[in-house]
C-alpha cells in the first residue's frame, strides 16, 4: 500500500527529477564564487554527518547498520570534507554524485515500489532528501570547488575496494553477525553478477554473472576517469575567464587539516628564533674615521 494514498508514481518521479534540476541549476549559479560554494558544501556535510550518526545509531536496536554503498557514502563524503584535504575532495565528490543520481535513476525506474516499501511518509521524504543533497554537495565540489589530478586517481579506487571488501565481511556475518537483512544487500547482487536477478526474476546464469561483473567495473573505471576529467575541463575553462576578467583564484582550503596545518605554520613564525644582529669587527679604526 502507498504511504501517499492518491499520490501517483509519476508524481514521485516528477519530484525526483525536480529537485534534482534545482539543485544542479544552483550549483551552475555559484560556478564562479567558490567560497561561497564550499562553505555551503561544508555545512552539508556538517548535517549528513550529525544527522547519520544519530540515525545509525538509532537504527542498532533494529538491528541495521550502514551496509549499502549510499549508506557509506554518507560518512565518506562527511568525513572527507570535515577532515579536508583537496585529494579526499575527489572521493567525497565522487561518492556523493553516484550515491544521489543513482538513488533518482532508480526511482525514477520504479517510482511505485519506492511509494509502497517506506515504511511510512515520513521516512520517505528523509530518504529523498539524504540521497538528494548528497547530490549536490558532490556536484558542487566537482563543478565549484575542487581541482582534482588524475594521478590520485587511486584513491577513490582504493575505497571502493575497501566499501566492497567491508559489505563482504557483513555479508559473511564475520562483522555485525547480528545484522538483519544481509540477503538484500544491493552491493552484493552487484559483485557476484547477480544484480540482474531483479529482472530475470531467477537464478542468473553463470556466463551472465561475468559478463555483468566485467561491464560494471569497466563502467566504474571509464565513469572514474571522466570524473576527474571532466573536473580538469572544468577548471581549465574557469581558469580561461578568471585570466581574461583578471580575477585570481580563491584558494580558500576549509577542514580540520588545513586548520592544524595553519596552526603549525603560526607556530613556526611565533616560535622561530629571530636573528640577532652581531656587528662586525672593525680592524682597522683609523680608516673608519677617515
Amino acid at each position: 500500500m502507498s504511504v501517499w494514498p492518491g499520490f501517483p508514481p509519476a508524481g514521485m518521479t516528477a519530484m525526483l527529477i525536480g529537485i534534482l534540476i534545482a539543485e544542479t541549476l544552483l550549483a551552475v549559479a555559484l560556478r564562479n564564487y567558490r567560497r561561497t560554494s564550499y562553505v555551503i558544501v561544508y555545512l552539508i556535510a556538517l548535517f549528513v554527518f550529525v544527522f547519520h550518526v544519530w540515525y545509525f545509531l538509532d537504527q542498532r536496536t533494529l538491528h541495521k547498520y550502514p551496509s549499502e554503498f549510499s549508506h557509506i557514502s554518507y560518512f565518506i563524503f562527511s568525513v572527507c570534507v570535515i577532515v579536508g584535504g583537496r585529494k579526499l575532495q575527489a572521493f567525497a565528490s565522487f561518492c556523493g554524485m553516484v550515491t544521489g543520481i543513482g538513488f533518482i535513476i532508480g526511482g525514477c525506474f520504479s517510482p511505485a515500489s519506492m511509494l509502497t516499501d517506506a515504511e511510512n511518509g515520513a521516512t520517505l521524504v528523509i530518504s529523498v532528501m539524504r540521497h538528494e543533497i548528497l547530490w549536490l554537495g558532490g556536484l558542487m565540489l566537482f563543478l565549484n570547488v575542487g581541482r582534482f589530478k588524475v594521478k590520485d586517481i587511486w584513491i577513490p579506487f582504493l575505497g571502493i575496494v575497501l566499501i566492497v571488501v567491508y559489505s563482504l565481511l557483513m555479508y559473511h556475518g564475520i562483522i555485525y553477525p547480528d545484522f538483519a537483512k544481509p540477503q538484500g544487500m544491493v552491493i552484493v547482487k552487484i559483485v557476484y553478477g547477480t544484480i540482474l536477478g531483479y529482472v530475470t526474476g531467477g537464478v542468473v546464469p553463470t556466463g551472465l554473472r561475468v559478463f555483468t561483473i566485467i561491464l560494471i567495473l569497466a563502467m566504474v573505471i571509464a565513469a572514474m576517469f571522466g570524473f576527474y576529467k571532466g573536473n580538469a575541463a572544468v577548471n581549465a575553462a574557469r581558469d580561461r575567464r578568471n585570466a581574461r576578467i583578471g580575477k585570481k583564484r580563491d584558494d580558500l582550503e576549509l577542514g580540520l587539516f588545513p586548520l592544524a596545518v595553519y596552526l603549525f605554520k603560526r607556530a613556526g613564525v611565533f616560535f622561530t628564533k629571530r636573528k640577532q644582529f652581531t656587528p662586525q669587527k672593525v680592524e682597522n679604526a683609523e680608516e673608519v674615521k677617515l
